[in-house]
């Protein structure tokens, strides 16, 4: 699957729940994909610079060939009469010099081939560098917040339970003041005091 920059900047990540974070293996493979497009382009240049080798090398053979027609045209000027050998030499350069146009400008063809893909490969790889910073700061930040609104929340929840805490250990206190007037009560009451009129309000 091709990766865009789109892909890096729309790309999400599964929240984490007992860490803060996102998935490690999911940011692992996002990464191992921006690594794959990387190595493409490294064999794509590669494999440009091997064209361009074997471009050369024939620009070489035909220059080489281009030579070899007038080394024999020197010689048949020697053993032909002047007017004979004049028509060899003019043919023999045409037909090398053809394959060395041909050569060069296929030569300068995957020369300028190879310039664009390297520009356009450089300038993808910048932008897959700065997408990914850029998603990476966005998920950091993105957690970060996260983290301070569960903390927020965590600090109400403890807010609630001390206040909760407070309210029952002043319930248990009063229940135990009531508690020790009613028997202190009852005690006077068999040791011949007069009757209480009942039980405290809060033990009925």
């Amino acid at each position: 699957m091709s990766l865009t920059p789109e892909d890096l900047l729309n790309h999400e990540f599964s929240i984490t729940k007992f860490r803060d974070g996102y998935e490690v293996d999911q940011v692992d493979d996002f990464l191992d994909q921006i690594a794959a497009e990387l190595r493409q382009h490294e064999e794509e240049k590669a494999e440009l610079r091997k064209q361009i080798e074997e471009l050369t090398a024939k620009l070489a053979e035909a220059e080489a060939g281009k030579s070899e027609p007038q080394v024999e045209a020197s010689e048949q000027t020697i053993v032909v009469d002047a007017p004979a050998p004049a028509a060899a030499p003019v043919s023999a350069p045409s037909f090398g010099e053809g394959d060395a146009v041909k050569s060069s400008a296929m030569l300068q063809l995957a020369l300028e081939l190879h310039d664009k893909h390297v520009s356009e490969g450089e300038a993808k790889r910048d932008q897959l560098i700065r997408d990914a910073e850029a998603t990476s700061a966005q998920l950091v930040q993105e957690a970060q917040k996260q983290r301070a609104e569960e903390l927020r929340l965590l600090g109400e929840e403890r807010i609630d339970f001390r206040n909760k805490i407070k309210e029952l250990r002043e319930f248990e206190g009063e229940y135990r003041n009531t508690l020790r007037s009613y028997i202190q009560s009852q005690l006077r009451g068999l040791e011949g005091s007069p009757e209480p009129g009942g039980a405290p309000e809060g033990l009925q």
